[in-house]
């Protein structure tokens, strides 16, 4: 950093480190490491600024894409009413119906299950059905007399009106009385035995022929339905998810049903088709909704939005007295709501989740079992907080960074420059994500337009550009005093330190109190025979930092501000430094006001 006096002697302020935005302060007071308008940057792997790379149109489909999904090598697209699976040049369609809304889904047992609010949906790689229509039966009681009674086994899966009884027979009974009554008429089946009546009221099944003595052991297994009514649709209706069963992922959670808002339903152990109808939990005030679910440590958090119980609750694991999976819930720490039932992920081992007031981080130790919510985006929040419809804010985390979009424009944390558990972050512009999908190879986003949009690595052909459009990136300097409020400067000169790219450029401008000028345009170009263009011709062979020395001077101002700016297409950028040069004048003299 530079030193600063109100002598005439040239001085200097050096920026060789850098951070993210900041968007917190007024623009005088930012850290000269930050920048209070940069846009499209983002830190490199020596933590430098540089241009962000853009990304490229896969495929369109004309309608909204709703949700972006993945099993093994098979990529699915949900846009407009439709789950389409993504082949190389084409796409499928496996399934017609969607709701047109956010779809969500999670990976168990070799299959893929989707949320949409409308219609539960597992893909097993081949087709996409309902859940219900593969549903696990369960065994609801077992070894019944025929007279009825027996143990109970397994509760009734919601997701299905069919369940099974268990009998021993006696060798003389022919009627058998199952665990309920109005029970679905045609829906009764028996293997090894002819049905000679069904009494839907009562619940009983007559045989032709009395079967056998079971000598103890059940021996006739009856399978039929009954429907509860409002059992129908609950799951269905279930938007999110989180996967839970204390230090393992055993089972989903699912919640998100408009009519019962603060309700969610636990699954069967390793099987997303089992809800059992005894497995759910009231979490909180009724009008309160829950809004999403983070894991940390052995603990679930269940987040809900803003009303007038607490914001977020904990979910722990332990067995009962029988040795049954008990799931406990206790209110957690006080903090704002989340607003957005995809804005929550976890970065670095700290659950995030958006709320109207910012970014907050969950914060705790395992050892004492408490938890801290703080903002972890202050830098950015007087920007973030007043984007319209936050409550549509998508969010995910991919190789360290967290990404936030909304309105076009996204809020990326940098997980590998944390202090004190805060990242740094960066505005980006020019992306319309309305969902994503982040694998190892590549993060995806779908757009309103109807796109499916993957980012580019640095080396692909068009990495800088966005689906064939330039992008526009700069870094600010802070509108700096230079060290002195009460005297003017004599800027001398300008020198950004850029990245040696091949072919590179920028555009320098000035800022002061008396508005801004363009300083310069500099064409950096590295020569090579294999991109001779004479229009930038240069004979620079050496991939080395290059310092722009800008002599355009600026004549007593108070405040400065230096701007690098690239919106070239196909072009990269970046910087290593900046330094400024300058004079300070002699102190200002106020003009003493007349006494009347």
């Amino acid at each position: 950093m530079s030193y600063y006096s109100t002598d005439t002697s040239v001085q200097e302020m050096t920026i060789e480190r850098f951070a993210g935005v900041d968007f917190s302060t007024d623009p005088t007071k930012v850290d000269p490491t930050r920048s209070p308008d940069a846009c499209n940057m983002i830190a490199d792997a020596t933590y430098f600024p540089v241009k962000r790379t853009g990304y490229r149109g896969l495929m369109s489909f004309g309608v909204p894409i709703y949700g972006l999904h993945r099993l093994d090598e098979h990529i699915l697209v949900h846009a407009g009413t439709k789950m389409y699976r993504m082949l190389d040049s084409s796409a499928v369609a496996l399934y017609e119906g969607m709701a047109e809304g956010p779809s969500r889904s999670f990976r168990m047992n070799g299959k893929l299950w989707i949320l949409d609010g409308k219609t539960y949906l597992v893909y097993d790689g081949v087709q996409v059905v309902p859940v219900r229509s593969c549903a696990f039966v369960p065994t609801t009681t077992i070894g019944a007399p025929p007279a009825g009674g027996g143990e109970s086994l397994e509760a009734v899966n919601m997701l299905t009106p069919y369940r099974i009884n268990t009998f021993v027979g006696d060798g003389t009974t022919k009627t058998f009385q199952l665990d309920c009554r109005q029970i679905d008429a045609d829906s009764v089946t028996c293997s090894g035995y002819t049905i000679a009546s069904v009494n839907v009221n009562r619940g009983t099944v007559t045989f032709a022929n009395a079967p056998e003595d079971g000598d103890g052991l059940a021996n006739v297994v009856i399978q039929f339905a009954k429907t509860v009514p409002e059992y129908s649709g609950k799951i269905d209706r279930c938007r999110i998810f989180g996967l839970y069963g204390g230090s393992n992922d055993t089972r989903v959670f699912v919640s998100g049903d408009p009519q019962e808002p603060n309700c969610d339903w636990q699954s069967g152990l390793y099987d997303p088709s089992y809800f059992p109808d005894t497995g759910y939990t009231r979490v909180g005030a009724d009008a309160s909704a829950i809004m999403g679910y983070l894991r940390q440590y052995d603990t679930q958090l269940v987040l809900k939005e803003d009303g007038q119980d607490a914001k977020q609750y904990l979910r722990t694991f332990a067995l009962d007295d029988n040795d049954r999976p008990a799931y406990s819930l206790k209110q957690g720490a006080e903090a704002a709501g989340a607003v957005s039932m995809a804005a929550c992920a976890e970065l670095e081992g700290i659950p995030m989740y958006l709320s109207a007031s910012g970014v907050m981080g969950v914060f705790g130790t395992y050892v004492t079992d408490q938890r801290m919510i703080s903002g972890v985006s202050h830098r950015i929040d007087k920007r973030l907080t007043k984007e319209p419809d936050l409550q549509n804010a998508v969010l995910c985390v991919w190789r360290d960074h967290l990404y936030l979009s909304v309105n076009g424009h996204c809020y990326v944390a940098d997980g590998r420059q944390m202090a004190n558990s805060i990242p740094e972050w960066y505005y980006w512009e020019n992306i319309p994500a309305t969902c994503f999908f982040s694998e190892e190879d590549g993060l995806w986003f779908g757009t309103a337009d109807g796109r499916v949009c993957k980012f580019c690595a640095e080396d692909e052909t068009g990495a800088y550009l966005d689906d064939g459009e330039p992008i526009c990136a700069r870094w600010s300097t802070p509108f700096t005093a230079l060290g002195s409020w009460n005297c003017s400067k004599n800027i001398l000169s300008f020198y950004p330190v850029l990245m040696p790219y091949r072919r590179s450029s920028a555009e320098l401008y000035y800022q002061t109190e008396r508005g801004r000028e363009q300083a310069e345009d500099i064409l950096l170009t590295l020569f090579s025979f294999a991109e001779v263009d004479f229009s930038r011709f240069s004979f620079r062979t050496v991939a080395a930092a290059v310092p722009i020395p800008v002599n355009r001077r600026k004549r007593r101002v108070f405040l400065f501000q230096g701007i690098v700016q690239n919106r070239q297409p196909e072009e990269p950028f970046g910087m290593l430094g900046l330094v400024i040069r300058y004079t300070v004048g002699t102190p200002m003299k106020g003009k003493r006001r007349k006494q009347a």
